[in-house]
């Protein structure tokens, strides 16, 4: 009788996309996630402190801000390490988020409490002011930022409320903002398209300065926090949404695809407390994680 040969183990096809999730709370540690489309925990890596904001580096790491102990600029590799790119600069105290354009080395940093948008690169390098908002109207004002592939930079705040768009050396503070209402702002980083979230269910889609398209969240859902959102390699857009009858409430995360007027239902967040997501290409964390593919349920 011929000898039966075992079968060879299923072929593992990464997902076209991951979403990486930071959690935590103001005063205690924090947690970056790494989940495919469907909400399967891929791995994760433990933080001293929550980050308050994120951006993909390239494809091979993530750079975070983190505004606790005079602040810090993190960085994950595409292994799982955890780095610090520098910490308690006297120009920014407490940093809350950062904006990185596609294929670029430079980090734009917004710090909330000394009212100021900053460039520091990959190398960490000290940080260069670009931009200090004088006569703030808020002692912290609420502060997200995006950089486009040509260089534009792109910010949400309720200081000077509104959403607005930089270019190369203006950054003048009487820049007419470009919609009027605060919110997160996210960048494609292979194109030249922008979003940003308005208050209570709307996320508008820039291509340069001008608009593109207007979404809305589905029925009864509102933006999360001040507007989590961020493009996926493929273009499409993924933002986070909560019950429009809670305060908060867990996050919902959708994934809009712009050409085709579709949305799509991801997965509900129902671990700590979201901060910020970012999607990009999946990076191995394995030797970094203490425990990988577990579903989030």
């Amino acid at each position: 009788m011929a000898k039966l040969e075992k079968s060879a183990p299923p072929l593992q096809i990464p997902p076209a996309f991951v979403l990486y999730v930071s959690t935590g709370d103001e005063t205690g540690p924090g947690k970056v996630y790494q989940l495919d489309e469907n909400g399967r925990v891929l791995g994760w890596v433990n933080l001293p402190y929550t980050a308050t904001g994120m951006a993909l580096h390239r494809s091979h790491g993530l750079i975070l801000a983190v505004p606790r102990e005079g602040g810090k600029i993190m960085q994950i590799d595409d292994s799982g390490k955890l780095s610090t790119l520098w910490e308690k600069d006297r120009d920014l105290v407490h940093p809350v988020d950062v904006g990185i354009a596609g294929e670029s080395d430079t980090i734009v940093v917004a710090d909330n409490i000394s009212d100021v948008l900053a460039a520091t690169t990959t190398g960490g390098t000290k940080p260069k002011i670009y931009h200090r908002f004088e006569g703030q109207k808020l002692a912290i004002q609420e502060m997200s930022v995006a950089v486009t592939r040509d260089k534009h930079v792109i910010l949400g705040t309720d200081g000077e409320k509104g959403i607005y768009r930089f270019g190369g050396d203006d950054y003048s503070a009487s820049s007419a903002p470009l919609l009027p209402g605060p919110g997160g702002v996210a960048a494609d980083p292979k194109s030249l398209r922008w979003a940003a979230a308005q208050s209570p269910n709307l996320v508008y889609v820039f291509e340069g300065a001008e608009l593109v398209k207007k979404l809305r969240l589905p029925p009864n859902k509102s933006i999360y926090r001040h507007g989590l959102l961020s493009f996926s390699p493929a273009g499409t857009l993924c933002v986070a949404g909560r019950d429009s009858d809670k305060a908060v409430g867990e996050p919902w995360l959708f994934m809009y695809d712009v050409e085709k007027d579709e949305i799509r239902s991801l997965f509900p967040w129902t671990r700590e407390t979201m901060t910020d997501f970012v999607v990009g290409p999946q990076m191995l964390w394995e030797r970094h994680s203490p425990k990988t593919y577990e579903g989030i349920y």
